[in-house]
């Protein structure tokens, strides 16, 4: 875990897919001169445990498609414990999403929303956002984000490409927005499939946890290589790039 303030040009991320999460790969990109290594907490495997953790600079969790019935997709006390930990003593965690959110399966229910504490999102909204036509590529479910708020991870980011993406209810205290749905953005709620007026949300969010540091991002296929509104859509690739650096506090 890099607890230092000197620059490093190595990262260490483990990703986690012990809880049903649909990104079962960390994309292979490339930081740049900057090495990284990519282990992972297979299915079937866990539970998360700080000494797993604490060898790594971010843990990684894409996408958990909550389930009614079931565990494996919920969080167990001990691994709260662990994760907060290593948050807390200057790890990372990168935390995104997609549509249907957390399927409105509730925080005592064990759902994503466990994780509040760290990443300052009290809910992940089930559904999908349908933007107005100047903020959306090809079709309204992908996102053109082209205002972005002043940040590390924003830095020389001109352009975000967000696909299937949901939006968050935040805490008040500890949370800066990064990107926002524009005023004329909707939602297609998939409780009932009702498409509603929106308007300006967080679908980007940065937190401190103690000594660590989390993103939260309500879209997780721009993280795809095959996808033409993955990886090498605008500037997905570099802020990816800068997502990693400032979770491991370069």
């Amino acid at each position: 875990m890099n607890r230092g303030v000197t620059p490093k040009m190595s990262y260490k991320i483990i990703v986690d897919l012990s809880h049903k999460e649909q990104v079962e790969e960390f994309p292979e990109f490339s930081l740049g001169e900057n090495d990284y290594e990519v282990e992972y907490i297979d299915k079937n495997e866990g539970p998360i445990e700080f000494d797993i953790l604490e060898d790594f600079d971010v843990l990684f969790i894409g996408n958990i498609k909550a389930t009614q019935d079931g565990k494996a997709d919920k969080f167990t006390q001990a691994e709260l414990l662990a994760i907060k930990k290593f948050i807390g003593e200057g790890g990372g965690l990168f935390l995104t999403s997609g549509d249907g959110g957390d399927k409105d399966i509730t925080m005592k229910q064990g759902s994503i929303r466990v994780l509040y504490k760290i990443t300052g999102v009290r809910r992940f909204w089930n559904g999908i956002i349908h933007e107005a036509s100047s903020n959306f590529l090809v079709n309204r479910t992908n996102l053109l984000v082209t205002e972005l708020f002043n940040h590390l991870i924003t830095k020389g980011v001109t352009e975000v490409v967000l696909p299937n993406c949901t939006f968050f209810t935040i805490s008040e205290e500890d949370v800066e927005d990064i990107i926002l749905t524009s005023e004329k953005s909707e939602f297609k709620y998939y409780v009932d499939d009702d498409v509603g007026v929106l308007g300006p949300v967080p679908v980007c969010t940065v937190s401190e946890f103690y000594n660590g540091r989390c993103v939260s991002i309500g879209s997780s296929d721009w993280m795809r290589e095959d996808s033409d509104f993955g990886l090498d859509a605008g500037d997905n690739l570099k802020f990816l790039s800068n997502i990693i650096e400032w979770l491991s506090f370069d």
